[in-house]
């Protein structure tokens, strides 16, 4: 059995430290005094989110997926996909300059086995506008790795990210909305669950049929 690397490991700690946030969430707490005690933190609540998807993003592959559902229900729509853009904002530019300045060696510490394998195919589209927009289409569900391999490429920043960002927004805002949309209680909460683990799962065997061509 291969080993996996530490990212990996830390990743599924993450999703199931995740998961049973969920869990206690709907059997331990009101979800409206949770959303009050959220805005009682102020503008550490946001910031702390913030810095956790930066790090979904950079340290792949740190599954951000279970996070959208999160902030929206935590925070609301608007403020939420505030929130997330931010993140992935500057999730894709720490990543895209990684390798852009320190080449294929230091952005090897960051992504997993998985994602490694799947990176040379990044790199194989990556070049002009429209091969960098067939990229984001195909690979939807490994940003992180569409950002590390855009910066080992020719394409320029300016382009990479005004592409980017909106794509991925709009595929991360119905997320966000669906975590607004739910009301406390058991359904309310195992909605997101099962939303995430599709994600993950889905995730895991785009990635598997990917290696597999």
């Amino acid at each position: 059995m291969k080993k996996l690397k530490p990212t990996e490991q830390v990743n599924l700690v993450v999703i199931g430290v995740i998961i049973l946030v969920f869990v206690l969430l709907a059997i331990f707490f009101d979800i409206e005094s949770l959303r009050a005690w959220v805005l009682k933190a102020g503008v550490w609540g946001p910031l702390v989110f913030i810095l956790l998807k930066i790090s979904t993003v950079v340290i792949a592959p740190l599954s951000g997926s279970p996070l959208y559902p999160l902030v929206g229900l935590l925070f609301g729509f608007w403020p939420g996909m505030l929130y997330v853009a931010l993140g992935d904002f500057l999730g894709y530019t720490i990543a895209f300059y990684i390798s852009r300045i320190f080449g294929r060696d230091a952005m090897d510490r960051f992504l997993s086995n998985k994602e490694e394998s799947v990176l040379a195919q990044v790199m194989q589209r990556v070049g002009d506008t429209k091969g960098f927009i067939q990229v984001c289409i195909s690979f939807c569900a490994l940003p992180e790795v569409v950002s590390y391999g855009a910066g080992l490429s020719r394409l320029s920043y300016s382009k990479f990210i005004f592409i980017m960002w909106p794509f991925f927004s709009a595929i991360t805002a119905v997320l966000v909305f669906l975590g607004s949309w739910i009301d406390s209680g058991w359904v309310g909460i195992l909605v997101p669950v099962v939303g995430a683990l599709v994600m993950i799962v889905g995730g895991t065997l785009f990635t598997k049929n990917l290696r597999k061509r």
